[in-house]
């Protein structure tokens, strides 16, 4: 019945590797931002080379982070550690000064992860009962459910749809709809990866809306892209994730 899991998501030149972003503090909770990631490395394989290493970066409040890079660089690896799907080799993730392994309830309760492609969605649910469904996973207090989910409806332009079957929709409605699930738990983070694929303007726009909205209230956005998408949004800080290491975009 799913068309995914509801968990999950041309050559750049050579940099070289820039200091760390970030510096673990002697008193972390003096600095506490939305998203500090630190030290991280991952090796999926013995025989290659690390897709991250020792890869540093902090979300402060109120700002939209921008990682490129080629395919296969790292990017979703990055941002599913950051959502706590799954554990770094080495190194911690944090939001708010909660580490993801000492809270990992609180942590994900805190940041929402929109994977790439046309995962999490059921194929026979209907577009409202898919966001209540993603409430309910997502721990929205049952009592906010209803008014959540109405108010995803509407962020999305989403009403006239909302009794129609997942597997009815086109593309760019599906995407449409999982943005909506990403920002209906009223996250701090949210993690982005290549969160434009199918959308039309109308779509793209309503997205930097919630984008410009989350950040008003000192939330974190970090996006991840093979290229910088023209989405009139400004980045606060561009990077390339590159050998494992982020380098100044």
């Amino acid at each position: 019945m799913s068309t995914g899991s509801a968990q999950a998501l041309v050559p750049l030149a050579t940099s070289q590797p820039v200091e760390p972003t970030s510096t673990p503090p002697a008193d972390p909770a003096a600095v506490a931002a939305p998203l500090a990631l630190r030290a991280l490395k991952k090796r999926w394989r013995a025989d290659q080379p690390p897709v991250l290493d020792h890869l540093d970066l902090t979300l402060h409040p109120g700002t939209l982070t921008w990682v490129g890079g080629r395919n296969g660089a790292g990017k979703t690896t990055l941002l599913r550690i950051a959502a706590g799907l799954i554990e770094p080799d080495a190194g911690t993730s944090e939001v708010w000064g909660l580490n993801c392994r000492e809270h990992r309830v609180r942590y994900q309760t805190l940041v929402s992860f929109l994977p790439a492609g046309d995962r999490g969605l059921y194929a026979r649910l209907t577009v409202r009962h898919q966001l209540e469904f993603w409430a309910r996973i997502s721990m929205v207090p049952r009592a906010e459910v209803r008014e959540r989910v109405e108010r995803a409806l509407d962020a999305f332009d989403l009403p006239e749809l909302a009794d129609r079957r997942v597997d009815r929709m086109s593309m760019g409605q599906r995407q449409r709809l999982r943005i909506a699930m990403t920002f209906l738990p009223a996250p701090e983070v949210v993690l982005l990866d290549e969160p434009l694929t199918s959308l039309d303007p109308e779509g793209s726009a309503l997205l930097g809306r919630a984008v410009r909205e989350l950040l008003a209230r000192d939330g974190a956005v970090l996006w991840c892209s093979p290229t910088g998408e023209q989405l009139e949004l400004s980045f606060d800080a561009r990077w390339l994730l590159q050998h494992g290491r982020l380098v100044r975009a």
